[in-house]
Formats: structure tokens, C-alpha cells, sequence
């Protein structure tokens, strides 16, 4: 099953309209299907780790909301609504190429190239900075430096490796201005890429859409 970029977005969108009009039963139902789904495509150490770090970061979420007042079904929902929104965009990210997330957005979205650069170049740097933190980590340790304490010291010695990861993005973006800047990048650089050919699963898919994100019509009056 093959599902072209441009799907992926508008179902990425419409996701995160969903968890706000479709019942909690249906937006926890897209959360078991998100993680199948990534658990299927990528089922390695850094997945779990990204879908483990969506986990606590709801978490925390959940906690902040009931401090500041709100019920725990409330404080559970809203952490359900955004881990859904959060995976949708993870979901595409795994499975879509970052080259065509670009080419989309500049020739079906009309989005310009610039635009379009910075958000997939940010996307793509996000895998590449938590390698390099854990290859930082990995040298700290070789060198006899040692995180193995309570929670608050573990989440104190991540300080060590900020100038060591700073240095190392900033090496990193000059060796990129300077690869588009020979490159030429401009206005044609996604000129020379083939458009993906819309197959039957994208008529699936944005039918799909079309129908769940009718959900408040098609309801009251089938009520």
C-alpha cells in the first residue's frame, strides 16, 4: 500500500480536526491505528523511543492540566486529543520521504520554496539531533563521565552535551548552506522531481476524509 505525500498531508490535517469533532472512542480507535501502523513500518529502537517520548510528554500534560484545575477525564481526553495530533505527524513523517513532503507543499499547495525548505530541512534535522545526542552521551561515557543517578541528576547531565551538540548543528549548517549555495538552490529545485501518480489507495484515503470529517452532518441526521 502506497500512499502519496500529498494524502498523507491532507490526512495529517484532517486528523487534528478530528480529535476534536469525533467521539473519544473513535480518536482513541486512530491511535491504536497509528500505532500499528508505526510499529509495522518502523519497528526499531528509535521509533520506541519517539512513541515513548509522545507517551511521557502527554503525561506531563495530563498532570500540568489537573494542577491547574481541570477533572481527570477532562485532563485524559485532552492528552488524547493531542498524542493523536502528535502521532498523525510522526505517521507521516515515517512513511513519506522529505523530499516529496517538499515537492508536495510547493506544487500542490503552492506553499513557496523557501517555506517549504525550512520545514522539511527542520524535519529532517530532528532524527539527526537525537543521534547525535545519543553519540555525544556514548563519548561522555567513554570518557568517564557518568549519568547513572536518580531522575533529576539524569535530566541535569543532558547539560553536558549542549555545547558539544550546539557545535556540532552549526558545523552542520554551514556544510548545508554551502551544498545549496553550489547546488543552486532556487525557485527550480523541485522542478526536476517526478509528480507521484495518484493510485487507487489515495481515493481510498481522502474518501476516508471526506467521510469522517462529516461525521457532525452525517450523524444528527442519521440520530
Amino acid at each position: 500500500m502506497k500512499i502519496t505525500a500529498f494524502s498523507w498531508i491532507i490526512i495529517t490535517l484532517a486528523i487534528t480536526a478530528w480529535v476534536f469533532i469525533l467521539p473519544v472512542k473513535a480518536v482513541a480507535t486512530i491511535l491504536v491505528l497509528q500505532l500499528v501502523l508505526l510499529l509495522y513500518v518502523k519497528h526499531n529502537r528509535m521509533m520506541l523511543a519517539a512513541i515513548g517520548g509522545l507517551g511521557v510528554f502527554t503525561g506531563m500534560m495530563v498532570l500540568l492540566q489537573m494542577l491547574f484545575g481541570s477533572s481527570l477525564t477532562v485532563s485524559l481526553i485532552g492528552g488524547l486529543r493531542m498524542l493523536v495530533m502528535t502521532m498523525a505527524f510522526l505517521c507521516m513523517l515515517s512513511t513519506t520521504k522529505i523530499q516529496d513532503i517538499a515537492k508536495t507543499l510547493v506544487d500542490r499547495f503552492h506553499l513557496p520554496v523557501e517555506y517549504a525548505f525550512m520545514l522539511t530541512t527542520a524535519l529532517r534535522f530532528v532524527p539527526n539531533f537525537l543521534e547525535d545526542s545519543s553519540v555525544t552521551l556514548d563519548a561522555q561515557s567513554c570518557r568517564g563521565y557518568s549519568n547513572r543517578s536518580n531522575a533529576l541528576q539524569h535530566l541535569l547531565s543532558y547539560v553536558v552535551v549542549i555545547r558539544p551538540l550546539v557545535m556540532r548543528a552549526v558545523a552542520k549548517s554551514e556544510t548545508l548552506a554551502l551544498s545549496m549555495e553550489l547546488k543552486g538552490f532556487g525557485a527550480n529545485t523541485y522542478k526536476n522531481m517526478p509528480r507521484e501518480p495518484f493510485t487507487l489507495w489515495d481515493l481510498l484515503a481522502l474518501l476516508v476524509v471526506v467521510v469522517l470529517s462529516s461525521y457532525p452532518f452525517w450523524a444528527k441526521f442519521f440520530k
